[in-house]
């Protein structure tokens, strides 16, 4: 079975439909989480442990009695105190700006001590709302917390800016590198100069018979997926125990519920995410072994695969040559990466796990299509993919780079 999409060798397959996944919109969006979250989050606690506080400084000095100040026998503080604004009296309870936050026993023991019934000293009055006050207006680290959140905040915002700026800074080095160390086809003289020699090898890339990396790493994929799942949850878990707490103090937050309840769901696909890379890493292990890596279009070499692990449980093997193009294009201020297979061909395809483990093909290049390419904006690439079925279980799914060169003028 052969799909291929396309007449000319020489045409490009740019104008296919883009899709905006180009690393700045990848990025705003990636980083823009952990800049709402933080933003949020910021507000959240610095609303509770900041604002009262700030507020606070600018309420008036009154005097002020104690008039109850002990720890009851299950720990619970009892302090009052009266004071008199504008002729009017009030009765107070609250001892800071802090009423939130749990105060220690040994806190506590301590503002009963330097606050015993029948002290004249003085309180701090809301102006705007006589029957609010506090007795202390120091400043409690626990506030510090709130840089928590803000922190993350400035991440994302960092994030958002730096990360398409770098990146595409990055890419267009990797572009260059690529350009320099591959052939290119930049011109007619060129191209026809160096397709006259079949000896031509691109630089980089041995001759001869050689094993094929594979493109993918499932220990270092489920390591990443991990870190940046418990990472996530490491920081959403803080907001909703924020949440659980106001449920159960009888509150209900239904707002900032289901404002947490895209971030948990992000949190519980990460871990489900790391659970199926887990699995992977049980699969058996496809190696391919090729009489040439550099192969020019129209010319045959011979693959052999071999299978590390049991094959049993594969229900459908398969192998496929595929040619792929790689476009990157700016539209405005955003940056776009778009792919297309130009090119699918199933090598073999095998449901019989006696003749999955090991085996040999050979492989064609087609000769009417586009040797590999690489420029700053624009790769043609190919390789081979080997996919394996396995039921209620993650599939094998590997693939292997190659190179195809130009046309040989002189078969």
């Amino acid at each position: 079975m052969v799909e291929f999409n396309g007449t000319s060798s020489s045409k490009a397959l740019s104008h296919s439909k883009a899709t905006p996944f180009g690393c700045g919109c990848f990025f705003v969006f990636f980083f823009g989480i952990f800049f709402l979250i933080g933003s949020f989050g910021t507000i959240l606690v610095g609303s509770d442990l900041v604002l009262p506080y700030l507020q606070a400084l600018s309420w008036t000095e009154n005097p002020c009695t104690i008039t109850q100040s002990q720890v009851a026998q299950n720990g619970q503080l009892n302090f009052e105190y009266e004071y008199t604004y504008l002729g009017k009296q009030y009765t107070q309870t609250q001892y800071d700006a802090y009423e939130s936050t749990i105060k220690s026993a040994d806190e506590r023991r301590e503002i009963v001590n330097e606050n015993p019934v029948g002290k004249k000293t003085v309180c701090f009055v809301n102006s705007n709302s006589p029957d609010e006050a506090i007795l202390s207006r120091h400043f409690n680290p626990i506030s510090l917390f709130a840089l928590i959140p803000m922190f993350f905040a400035a991440i994302g915002l960092i994030g958002m800016i730096a990360g398409p700026i770098l990146t595409r800074k990055f890419s267009n080095k990797i572009a260059e590198a690529q350009k320099d160390a591959a052939f290119q086809t930049s011109s007619p003289l060129a191209a026809s100069l160096t397709s006259q020699s079949r000896d031509w090898q691109e630089p980089g890339v041995t001759s001869g018979p050689q094993e094929l990396k594979s493109d993918d790493h499932p220990k270092r994929n489920f390591i990443i997926c991990l870190l940046f799942s418990m990472f996530w949850c490491g920081i959403v878990s803080i907001f909703v125990f924020e949440t659980i707490g106001e449920w159960v103090q009888g509150n209900q937050p239904w707002m900032q519920t289901l404002f947490m309840t895209p971030f948990v769901a992000i949190g519980l696909g990460g871990l489900g995410g790391s659970v199926y890379l887990f699995l992977k890493i049980f699969n058996p292990v496809p190696k391919l072994v090729v009489s040439e890596r550099a192969i020019p279009l129209g010319e045959t070499i011979r693959m052999k695969w071999i299978f590390d692990g049991q094959v049993s449980s594969i229900r459908k093997m398969t192998i496929h040559l595929v040619g792929t193009e790689w476009v990157q294009y700016r539209r405005g201020t955003s940056t776009y990466t778009d792919t297309d297979d130009f090119y699918t061909e199933e090598l073999i395809e095998i449901t019989d796990p006696m003749q999955m483990e090991i085996g040999e093909i050979q492989v064609t290049i087609p000769a009417d299509t586009m040797h590999s390419f690489y420029a700053s904006s624009n790769r043609i690439q190919w390789k081979l993919q080997v996919k394996g079925d396995i039921a209620r279980w993650p599939d094998v799914d590997q693939s292997f780079g190659i190179t195809v060169l130009p046309k040989s003028l002189n078969r």
